[in-house]
């Protein structure tokens, strides 16, 4: 005589991965470490100050050359990805804008990230959800923008992106993911 026996399903592990155009997607904590990505992908406004780290660093270089550097400094174009090595900037926010964030800088830059990836031969990217970070972008919104950007290309080379989820978010976001994904 069997038992009845009742399962129950836990989020996350192989369950949580969903692939899409041959690219395996997972969501996991940001505060992970070592990420298991190439590159990391940071969200960042126009002038590229929302990353900058708000401790004060002592500098040799003299406070005119400073003032002077940051006085020429030109706004980098929303929607564009600025790559330097392991980490890139998804320039969604310009903070003299109304609304700071929009749908199509957002588009834009995961457009150009997912991209650069598969042209530079990077096969893991990781990403927090766009416009969420330092913005009020709804994730299911941005979740949708990037999976419509996935499912708009083939991949050789990309063979995974892992969404970066702030510590504790990560079970609702997998949620919205695997939603989408039905």
């Amino acid at each position: 005589m069997a038992k009845n026996k009742r399962f129950k399903l836990i989020i996350g592990g192989i369950a949580g991965k969903i692939k899409i155009n041959k690219v395996a997607i997972e969501v996991i904590s940001d505060s992970v470490i070592p990420l298991p990505v190439d590159v990391r992908v940071f969200e960042e406004d126009t002038y590229l100050v929302l990353t900058v780290d708000p401790v004060m660093r002592y500098t040799d270089e003299h406070p005119i050359k400073l003032m002077t550097h940051i006085l020429d400094a030109k706004p980098q174009k929303p929607g564009s990805v600025i790559t330097k090595e392991k980490s890139w900037y998804a320039v969604v926010h310009d903070l003299d804008a109304e609304p700071v964030c929009r749908e199509n800088w957002i588009a834009s830059a995961y457009m150009k990230s997912l991209k650069l990836a598969e042209g530079k031969g990077i096969s893991r990217l990781g990403f927090p959800l766009l416009g969420t970070v330092h913005g009020q972008f709804p994730s299911r919104e941005s979740m949708g923008l990037l999976l419509r950007e996935i499912r708009s290309r083939p991949f050789s080379r990309l063979k995974k992106i892992v969404i970066l989820a702030e510590n504790g978010f990560e079970d609702e976001l997998r949620k919205i993911l695997s939603e989408l994904c039905r």
